[in-house]
């Protein structure tokens, strides 16, 4: 930036410097600063958003305030670059508000201006008017005001914004891409924490996502089988089991008619000891 060829002081450059800063990083709502080919202090140019509820709204007006040598003593010289409609605005765009004369203090700053003037799109003053015809619809018929106020902006302002991103920005946004303790971008800190556990962490089942010990290294259990529903029921003995728990067989046919005829022996003998 330069100061072009007005005798600014330097504290007064310096000031003017760090507001137009102030205003790229931190515009007021509806406000954005509109870079140009040769940057000059003196002429600082802007791009005022319609209010919503006002005829304006939706469309985006251009503005200019020129600095004179004797800023911040006396005050900026404010003037719409796109033609409006408005008590307070004359045909040629020359801005009619008490901030920019008499209640001009060098306190003020740029900023403020600008605000000051949004708020006269939302907040006109008819009484004080540059553009007779707009005070008077306003006084008389609103209606017939706002009709004409909307079809002007519907003519002269466009309706997207033509202030692209300002380079600062996107250094700022491309730094907290690369800090690694920002939590967004791809240097994302949460990311990294992510990342490092994938590595160390062994693979577990879908239960580590329902909250069981992540550091369980057994394999997951098995859908129940015959062997492990058998386990529940009573255990049946068979051949395999132990002797003492083996049940007696009966004998057979044969067996038991040979036990008869030792037994019908056995007491023959007996009747003949008789």
């Amino acid at each position: 930036m330069s100061a072009a060829r007005e005798n600014l002081a330097p504290h007064v450059v310096q000031r003017v410097a760090k507001e137009l800063r102030s205003l790229v990083l931190s515009p007021p709502s509806g406000i954005r600063y509109v870079p140009q080919d040769e940057e000059v202090l003196t002429e600082i140019r802007v791009e005022i958003e319609g209010p919503e509820n006002t005829p304006y709204e939706g469309a985006f007006f251009l503005v200019r305030l020129s600095l004179s040598e004797g800023f911040p003593q006396a005050p900026p010289r404010g003037v719409f670059l796109t033609k409006i409609f408005h008590p307070n605005i004359a045909t040629n765009g020359e801005i009619c508000v008490n901030t920019l004369k008499k209640d001009w203090s060098p306190s003020l700053g740029i900023a403020h201006v600008l605000q000051v003037i949004r708020c006269l799109l939302i907040v006109p003053f008819p009484e004080s008017s540059l553009n007779d015809e707009a005070g008077r619809l306003f006084m008389e018929s609103y209606d017939e005001y706002a009709r004409r106020a909307k079809l002007w902006a519907s003519i002269h302002a466009p309706k997207v914004s033509a202030v692209k991103t300002s380079p600062d920005n996107n250094k700022k946004q491309s730094d907290k891409s690369a800090d690694p303790t920002s939590t967004s971008g791809t240097g994302s800190l949460d990311e990294a924490k992510r990342a490092s556990s994938s590595e160390k962490a062994p693979a577990t089942d879908s239960a580590t996502h329902d909250g069981s010990d992540a550091t369980d290294k057994r394999p997951a259990a098995a859908p129940a089988s015959s062997e492990s529903s058998s386990a529940s029921k009573p255990v049946v003995l068979t051949a395999s089991a132990p002797i003492g728990s083996r049940k007696r067989v009966s004998p057979t046919s044969s067996d038991a008619l040979a036990a008869a005829q030792k037994k019908k022996a056995l007491a023959k003998k007996s009747l003949k000891r008789l």
